[in-house]
């Protein structure tokens, strides 16, 4: 790569226009990646586990 910026072009980035329909089990797993990534203390969840995907 050349560190030479006389060349420098625009960068284009095209977005949806909403947000993506979710599963259950896509929104736990993306919500278990902002939770490892971050320093914020999760507060303990339910006793028993639910099965809300069936």
């Amino acid at each position: 790569m050349s560190t030479d910026h006389s060349e420098d072009r625009p960068i284009r980035v095209i977005l949806p226009a909403g947000l993506p329909n979710l599963t259950p089990a896509v929104a736990r797993g993306l919500l278990a990646i902002l939770i490892e990534v971050t320093e914020v203390p999760v507060l303990d969840g339910p006793a028993e586990e639910v099965d809300r995907d069936g």
